[in-house]
């Protein structure tokens, strides 16, 4: 009974990765996710003692205080904050008790078999325009952003591990989201591990190469042009708040949470507090923007302040300069496994943290902390392994 258990822990677990798109909402969302992790607490329940990480727990403990404190200050409601202290906490310490049950190449064959599935299905629905965005693979995700993060760890492990054809698999797929965080997250796998080996040699012919396929891209792929040519145009909009009639909502989406983050930080240098960028974007400084009149018309101005449109975005906005630090000490603490070359998958993870760090700020997707403690415990085994030699 136990191993049918634990093999479902495990299926539905990684399974949960993927299961953004899947909800309906009736007051508030109700996601797969949560369903999942609410039942199989309870199974772990019947397998192990549930306990919590000190670091995790600390974290969570002085977020809860400056958040109170920025709150208390600003006058933000405690609301915003506690959601998301919540969430943080119970997928987040979810994970952190189910990967050492099992094996992590046992975790990591199931994530990499469920990436080409997830793949193949993206294929068949680009094929048979099955799919919201029609030119834009993203198979069973909401946004092919979405699905770019989630599968680019597994598109870097075939890479390194030299399966070709399971790469191509994978790295196609990514440019077939014709997203710009797919272009610079397949960049990201032939540049990012070559900055902590210093392989200068490779690095300086790989650059060049970027560098020509990212120029060819721009001229050959409109989206991807009009993304890059309406950002640059629209810089000023950071420090003005004010945008051009043309300027496309990806563009305004970014620039208006930046121009919202940065007024945010000048006036609250330490942060207003876990969860209030949207707040904050709302009701303080969405009045010291004036966005393009189609923007209004779609009644868009507030797009993607739950999550300022990137977890560096956010994070600057809610925890300022103490969030650029925990920013860099994780980036620091992480980087650590480019030094063991049998630590792949955790190597893309450190690939998807800069992505996610790019674009989507939520706090609690579906995969985040899966990735997270995986990556951790990759780094702790290796850690005892040679305290034990």
């Amino acid at each position: 009974m136990k191993i049918s258990l634990k093999k479902y822990l495990l299926y539905s677990s990684v399974f949960a990765i993927f299961t953004e798109a899947f909800f309906f909402h009736f007051i508030i969302d109700w996601k797969l996710l949560y369903l999942i992790i609410f039942v199989n607490y309870v199974l772990l329940f019947k397998i192990k003692k549930i306990t919590i990480n000190k670091y995790f727990a600390l974290l969570l403990l002085g977020l809860f205080c400056h958040g109170i404190l920025a709150n208390i200050i600003i006058g933000i409601p405690p609301n915003y904050l506690i959601a998301q202290l919540l969430g943080i906490l119970v997928i987040g310490n979810y994970y952190y008790n189910l990967i050492p049950i099992f094996e992590k190449e046992e975790i990591i064959d199931l994530y990499l078999k469920i990436c080409l599935i997830v793949a193949i299905i993206g294929y068949i629905m680009l094929t048979f325009d099955l799919q919201a965005y029609d030119d834009r693979l993203h198979s069973i995700f909401k946004e092919p952003a979405h699905y770019v993060v989630v599968v680019l760890p597994a598109c870097y492990y075939y890479f390194k591990k030299k399966e070709y054809f399971l790469f191509l698999i994978l790295f196609v797929s990514l440019i077939l989201s014709k997203s710009s965080l797919g272009y610079i997250g397949c960049a990201f796998i032939f540049i990012i591990p070559y900055f902590t080996f210093k392989k200068m040699l490779f690095l300086i012919i790989t650059i060049p190469i970027v560098g020509v396929m990212g120029f060819w891209t721009y001229e050959n792929n409109e989206n991807f042009k009009m993304r890059i040519d309406d950002t640059v145009s629209s810089i000023n909009s950071i420090h003005y708040g004010k945008f051009r009639s043309d300027t496309n909502i990806s563009s305004y989406a970014l620039m208006s949470n930046l121009f919202i983050a940065k007024s945010n930080f000048v006036e609250h240098p330490l942060g207003s507090g876990l969860g209030s960028h949207t707040y904050v974007h709302k009701k303080i400084y969405s009045k010291n923007m004036t966005p393009p009149k189609y923007i209004k018309t779609l009644k868009l101005q507030d797009i993607n302040s739950s999550d300022a449109n990137s977890l560096f975005i956010r994070m600057f906005s809610e925890l300022g300069l103490l969030g650029l630090i925990l920013i860099g000490f994780v980036l620091y603490k992480f980087s650590i496994c480019f030094k063991y070359d049998d630590l792949i998958i955790a190597q893309g993870i450190f690939i998807y943290i800069l992505l996610k760090l790019i674009r989507d700020g939520h706090y609690f997707s579906p995969e985040i902390y899966f990735f997270i403690w995986l990556l951790y415990y990759s780094l702790k085994d290796k850690k005892d392994q040679y305290k034990l030699s």
